[in-house]
């Protein structure tokens, strides 16, 4: 089969790689397309196998003997493993797939895993976002940032303030944002200052999504945000804050002695269970506080063929840090 692998930081094409073996609990899946991540070229041995890629879709097309009868031969999947899914064929675990959106192509639904789930579980289970809270999403024009504006309003956020760069305001806009930072012209302290120098309690926010910080360019956003969190009153919690990166003291806190009151970085965690419901927020969406239905629709930055060069375009694209949404590998064209 065809794979990609990373080696000593670099990544690699194979035209010819071994394919992986299905396990007794495990899918093996005929990948139909496959998206990629900063945690892919980041992150490898031993916490990820070598073949690159967590997310993807695509089909069943073995199951081991302890699977049972939630999914079959043939049924159309996605979601994410670590053990690799931009190659031909992956092996999945059962906690980390459910049955593909049905109103998503092959592409969009390759292109949730990380960044829908990511945002997920950091606003309901750790921001706890409720109906008409207001909400900040620092690094809105990525992947998750992209993510987070939709799950934010599927999720009741009635204030949507994203953090961009000018030039993509109208796109961030246009997926629900109620108002725009430009980073390149303000800082969000400033954005929430009133006229005489104060910030003002009326644009606090109740959570604070930062899906920028220690992304690759220098960016740190967490000192700031935590001095423009709401305070708690008696019909309100206070403020969260929630990054799903941080400088290394951040890491540290993480696994040792834990992060101060309101303040939280998160891992995502596997689910069958909330990719289920973010396939349903594509499928059936929800209704706004205007009555009207809403749809989570998956931002895709470049569809690209799979093969050596496409590869290449596509990790350069990724690492210039300026795609618009998902990168993501169609397995069926080779270009």
């Amino acid at each position: 089969m065809r794979a990609a692998t990373i080696s000593r930081g670099n990544i690699i094409y194979h035209s010819s790689y071994s394919k992986p073996n299905c396990g007794p609990d495990n899918l093996l899946v005929k990948v139909k397309a496959a998206a990629i991540n900063p945690v892919d070229y980041k992150v490898g041995w031993p916490m990820k196998g070598p073949v690159v890629g967590i997310d993807f879709a695509g089909v069943v097309e073995q199951k081991g003997d302890k699977v049972g009868d939630k999914f079959n031969i043939g049924d159309e999947i996605y979601g994410g493993t670590t053990s690799g899914t931009l190659a031909d064929y992956a092996v999945v675990k059962l906690e980390g797939v459910a049955h593909k959106p049905k109103n998503a192509s092959w592409i969009e639904a390759a292109s949730m895993y990380v960044t829908y789930m990511t945002s997920l579980q950091s606003l309901r289970d750790y921001g706890k976002v409720s109906e008409g809270d207001r909400t900040l999403i620092i690094g809105a024009s990525g992947g998750c940032g992209t993510a987070g504006i939709q799950i934010a309003r599927s999720m009741g956020a009635s204030d949507i303030v994203g953090v961009c760069s000018g030039k993509n305001e109208e796109f961030v806009r246009g997926l629900g944002a109620t108002d725009v930072v430009d980073y390149t012209k303000q800082t969000i302290r400033d954005y929430c200052l009133d006229s005489q120098g104060n910030i003002d309690p009326n644009k606090r926010f109740d959570v604070i999504y930062d899906a920028a910080t220690h992304s690759g360019g220098g960016e740190d956003y967490k000192d700031m945000s935590m001095k423009l969190l709401a305070p708690a009153t008696s019909g309100k919690k206070h403020g969260q804050y929630v990054a799903i990166n941080g400088v290394a003291s951040m890491w540290m806190r993480l696994f040792t002695i834990g992060f101060p009151a309101n303040q939280h970085m998160m891992l995502t965690k596997a689910n069958s269970a909330d990719l289920e419901h973010l396939a349903n927020l594509v499928d059936e969406g929800w209704t706004n506080a205007q009555g009207e239905q809403e749809f989570v629709k998956p931002v895709i930055a470049q569809e690209l063929p799979f093969n050596e060069e496409s590869v290449k375009q596509g990790f350069e694209l990724l690492k210039s840090r300026r795609a618009k949404g998902k990168i993501v590998f169609n397995m069926e064209n080779s270009g």
